[in-house]
């Protein structure tokens, strides 16, 4: 992890897992590449390294939650900020274990293959790993959100600044409503209207009389179970009194 060297250990199928020349590697630690909003942006700051190194993904969201942390609270929404770098290699580990004697236990050969235990990613020299695009006036917020991010990463970096208000696809953006990559909780309340058919309706008023009151009901609808009788049928007569 320490050397530049060799062919990258990061052959994964998702399509086809058990053809991965990895298995049981871990997911990525980075959970969003995309921040603020993007629209029209007068300036454009990179974060590039000077010499090539490989970064663990925990340093690069440590990173990336320390300078959109700083931008959000000084800029709210008014900036854009990419992670252009994803982890794809995979970090093994001969783990050691936790009891007394466990180093000459768990030693082992020397240079063994290990097993999964992270992702890293590799960088050559003069690539940036943050891009960030703000106004002028927010050059200083932008300058200090870079340097907080520097702290959480190993290796030495410069900011390179640059002016788009005239680039044809920074233009191009200048009319069009700003997409916001921001995580937004929405609540939908759910309201439930009853309505009343037509034809329950219409059986409703007539069943009310002129002064408001709806008509009692006879004492042969209320033996018949409140249906009112067939015409031409007899009475019903109680078979208790016969």
């Amino acid at each position: 992890m320490r050397e530049v060297k060799a062919q990258p250990w990061s052959r994964i199928s998702r399509k086809k897992p058990r053809k991965s020349f990895v298995k049981g590697a871990p997911n990525s630690k980075v959970r969003q590449f995309n921040m603020g909003s993007d629209r029209y942006y007068e300036m454009q700051g990179d974060l590039v390294l000077e010499s090539p190194i490989q970064l663990r993904d925990n340093a690069l969201e440590a990173a990336r939650q320390a300078i959109n942390k700083h931008l959000e609270k000084n800029l709210e929404s008014n900036y854009f900020l990419q992670v252009l770098k994803f982890p794809h290699l995979v970090i093994r580990e001969h783990t050691a274990l936790g009891v007394a004697g466990a180093d000459r236990i768990s030693k082992g050969m020397k240079l063994s293959f290990g097993k999964p235990k992270g992702r890293m990613a590799r960088i050559p020299a003069g690539d940036s790993v943050f891009r960030a695009r703000f106004d002028k006036s927010a050059l200083t917020v932008a300058k200090k959100a870079f340097n907080r991010g520097q702290l959480k990463l190993s290796g030495h970096y410069t900011v390179v600044l640059q002016d788009i208000t005239l680039l044809p696809w920074n233009l191009a953006k200048k009319g069009k409503a700003a997409i916001s990559f921001k995580k937004k909780e929405v609540e939908v309340a759910k309201v439930e209207e009853v309505v009343p058919a037509a034809g329950a309706e219409g059986a409703a008023q007539a069943a009310v009389g002129a002064d408001g009151k709806a008509p009692a009901a006879s004492a042969t609808d209320a033996k018949a179970g409140g249906k009112p009788a067939a015409k031409g049928s007899a009475p019903a007569k109680d078979e208790k009194k016969k």
